[in-house]
């Protein structure tokens, strides 16, 4: 048994010596083309701008070009479902939101498993404001809920689709203060965002960057945001947790994103890249502006953590919660 195991430890360590030479040779080389990075949403959107945004630094670190291309459709699904059947070689990637780990259990069809991707790196966070119109006669969550309770169902509120950051954020609110509310499907916050004004529908749940300037000019009243602590950008606004509705803290991530056999060696390049990106502070200028920050999880691995408690978050809420696609 012992001469076994002898015999055994020095096989199994010049296995892993191999695996790891592989890898290394195959990030040596790497990039020695351009870079794809591939976009769920539309031009203009903010998955776009900061996957424009990176991808210029990134692309200047790794001397290669790296080229955005929008995929929108199926609610992400196009994309991810691109990304999970692309070559895992480092060269298709995607920035990609929550929804990223939720589609999978809201679809059925999705056609991919989370696990089919690896995170990268976490590039932007920024917490999500429940929002009612400025005449609303709702002034703090407070009454919202009460008239909830009250008259359940006559609440309503805008959202993108299901599953999305939209309408994640309501339902873990929705479940933290035992009410219910009524779902208005919309093609995009901007068409949405003038029925709230004008109360045709209650509220919605929108970043600091898509309400800010409403809640500046007083057509929109911000309630609370889904951040852990008061947001910067709104520090007069008190967190859902402040409120007593700490179930409904969410952090809207935007996240580079790869199949995740793609070589150790390889992610590491890349990763370093994005952090290196992070220390630019024409970045930081711009995140700022467009309403993000920089996340909490500054590893591949911590980013990887978070995913996983995402996803698991993602998993029991859609379940509980009944959300699948085709509930309206």
């Amino acid at each position: 048994m012992k001469r076994r195991a002898f015999i055994q430890a020095p096989a199994a360590l010049i296995a892993g010596m191999a695996l790891s030479s592989v890898a290394l040779a195959q990030g040596s080389n790497f990039p020695s083309k351009p870079i794809r990075l591939v976009v769920p949403t539309s031009p203009g959107s903010m998955s776009d701008s900061v996957a424009r945004l990176y991808g210029e630094r990134i692309a200047k670190v790794l001397k290669q070009p790296v080229v955005v291309e929008n995929m929108p459709g199926a609610g992400t699904l196009m994309a991810m479902r691109h990304l999970a059947r692309a070559t895992a070689d480092g060269y298709t990637l995607s920035v990609s939101s929550n929804s990223v780990v939720t589609m999978p259990y809201v679809d059925k069809n999705a056609g991919y498993r989370p696990s089919d991707l690896t995170g990268v790196s976490n590039l932007a966070s920024a917490p999500m404001v429940l929002v009612v119109s400025g005449a609303s006669p709702f002034k703090t969550l407070g009454d919202l809920v009460a008239a909830a309770k009250k008259e359940p169902d006559a609440i309503t509120y805008a959202s993108v689709g299901i599953g999305t950051v939209t309408h994640v954020p309501v339902e873990l609110f929705s479940r933290a203060a035992g009410i219910k509310m009524t779902l208005v499907p919309y093609k995009g916050t901007p068409l949405a965002l003038p029925d709230v004004a004008t109360q045709r529908v209650t509220l919605i749940m929108g970043t600091t960057s898509s309400v800010g300037e409403l809640i500046k000019t007083g057509k929109l009243r911000a309630l609370a945001v889904t951040s852990e602590a008061r947001s910067p950008a709104l520090p007069n606004v008190p967190t859902f947790a402040e409120l007593g509705y700490k179930a409904a803290n969410y952090d809207l991530f935007l996240g580079l994103m790869a199949p995740a056999k793609t070589p150790p060696a390889v992610l590491k390049l890349l990763a370093d890249a994005a952090a290196e990106a992070k220390k630019d502070p024409e970045v930081l200028k711009q995140l700022e502006q467009l309403g993000q920050e920089l996340p909490a999880q500054v590893t591949p691995e911590q980013f990887n953590d978070f995913l996983r408690r995402e996803e698991e978050t993602m998993k029991k809420l859609v379940k509980e919660a009944n959300i699948q696609v085709g509930m309206l």
